[in-house]
């Protein structure tokens, strides 16, 4: 096999930029297999990330297959959670793997979540492959201290960040075991303890002292976001994902700034044109917060009647919380609404999906930190979840031009597939209401609590002055009550006349 020889050198499109090639095409078209070919072509020591370990594997197996003809074979690397006979966390035994690579022909397969824990000197040389959108790039929450916030406060000290009113949480030198913090916080705060503690995150918190955190009623805001631009430290960075414009991955990168994206097409243009069908069951839009009311679930259970008696035999997911309304009602196979890279449902020829990804309260550090709309934070996961989901049915074969059938919940959710289909090369794409299942007009609220973007919590010393002028203020209405009572009396004397100076 011929190969291709890559400097070693970060590639800079401008003094102090990075660059990176997003290779974009139609869903199928060969984007993955694209990275495997390139990688096996390159004498260079290279990474490739998945967002999964399944899929992993499933490049292990191919790379393997691919390489066997060869004299030189590369030396294929795993490093992931599900490795027998390992032990220690998994981002520091890819950061020894990393490290221990002594050959050019290294090729090192591990995870998205693994990748984002490392610093830019931990991949100064490697070249990197990055197969998919990044997953748990940004997370947030919110979290009550209480009495707790002194198990922190031995364990980070509180640095401003870049943003006003943010402070990074910095381990510090001599904090106490992570094990005993995680005993005395609790289970709330594991996500923020494992990103705090990940050499490649950042953690950050919306108040100044850990001593706020004691203010009765105050809940911490906390987020990490991480984007493609922490790898610029790699040799090069290849990324293959469809749907990146619009991403959360995107407005990401833009934050960071510093990036230059350069769109590479690969991949052939479709053969076969299918006819796809995509099937709304109402006008209310999906929502979680709905569907956990008396008449969200009553459509919910019209909706798996329908699956029901239909026949219906392709693939499905739903929400967690709303799953068992389908589970052994209808048939066909269930899957997780996630599943970016899957290349093993070609053989179905239909999909549904029941499922609602809009802006959380928690979600209102990420929607401050990148200035997005709850519509952005919507179309930017629940729309790109449903395409990525249908899309790996048999509409993703090049040639497939048969009868595919898409069921979601609602109208909005209907239009805007069908938007992103016929952008992804699908001409034949047609929306149909199914108003028989008699929930086309179901009415009710549609969404939780609105997150709060501009609110900011009390501090300590905006408590304690608080409190200092309420203490005035009720000496004050002290006084002059004891002031009318006793005129009220007759026992009241006013103020002397002041004495004169000799």
């Amino acid at each position: 096999m011929q190969r291709t020889e890559f400097s070693t050198t970060p590639q800079q499109a401008l003094a102090g930029d990075f660059t990176f090639q997003l290779l974009h095409g139609t869903p199928g078209g060969g984007k993955s297999t694209t990275i495997l070919k390139g990688a096996l072509a390159l004498d260079a020591p290279q990474i490739i990330a998945v967002p999964r370990i399944d899929l992993l594997q499933q490049h292990v197996a191919r790379l393997r297959e691919m390489s066997s003809g060869e004299t030189e074979p590369p030396i294929i690397v795993e490093i992931h959670s599900r490795q027998p006979g390992t032990q220690g966390k998994v981002e520091r035994r890819l950061r020894d793997a990393l490290d221990a690579a002594t050959s050019p022909r290294t090729l090192i397969l591990t995870t998205h979540a693994a990748l984002m824990g490392q610093e830019p000197q931990d991949i100064e040389g490697w070249h990197i492959w990055w197969d998919e959108l990044p997953e748990a790039d940004l997370v947030s929450g919110k979290v009550g201290l209480g009495a707790s916030w002194p198990a922190l406060a031995a364990i980070y000290d509180l640095v401003p960040g870049a943003q006003p009113g943010w402070f990074q949480l910095v381990l510090r030198r001599d904090a106490i075991g992570l094990r005993q913090v995680l005993g005395d916080v609790g289970r709330d705060l594991v996500e923020l303890h494992r990103l705090a503690g990940s050499r490649g995150r950042i953690v950050e918190v919306n108040i100044g002292a850990w001593a706020d955190a004691g203010v009765s009623g105050c809940e911490v805001q906390w987020r990490s976001i991480w984007s493609l631009a922490m790898l610029r430290g790699c040799a090069s960075l290849q990324v293959a994902a469809a749907g990146y414009k619009g991403s959360l991955a995107e407005y990401a990168v833009q934050r960071a700034g510093g990036v230059r994206v350069e769109v590479v097409p690969v991949g052939a243009e479709r053969i076969g044109q299918p006819q796809v069908r995509v099937y709304f069951y109402t006008r209310q839009p999906a929502s979680t917060a709905f569907w956990a009311k008396p008449q969200g679930a009553a459509c919910l259970v019209a909706i798996s009647r329908h699956l029901e008696a239909a026949g219906f035999d392709g693939y499905w997911a739903a929400n967690e919380k709303i799953t068992p309304y389908f589970v052994g009602r209808i048939g066909g196979e269930q899957c997780s609404p996630k599943l970016a890279g899957t290349n093993s449902l070609r053989h179905h020829v239909s999909a549904a999906l029941l499922y609602s990804a809009k802006a959380t309260p928690n979600d209102a550090a990420i929607m401050d930190a990148l200035g997005l709309s709850r519509e952005a934070i919507r179309a930017a996961r629940e729309d790109q979840d449903i395409f990525q989901f249908v899309t790996r049915g048999a509409i993703r074969d090049a040639d497939f031009d048969g009868l595919f059938e898409i069921h979601v919940y609602d109208e909005g959710q209907a239009q805007r597939l069908q938007d992103r289909l016929i952008a992804g090369g699908y001409t034949d794409v047609m929306i149909i209401p199914i108003p028989e299942v008699g929930i086309m007009d179901a009415t009710g609220s549609v969404s939780g609590a609105t997150p709060n973007t501009g609110s900011k919590p009390e501090t300590a010393a905006e408590r304690n002055e608080r409190r200092r002028l309420a203490e005035v203020e009720r000496g004050r209405r002290r006084r002059a009550s004891d002031k009318n009572s006793k005129i009220a009396n007759g026992t009241y004397r006013g103020r002397g006349r002041p004495r004169r100076s000799s």
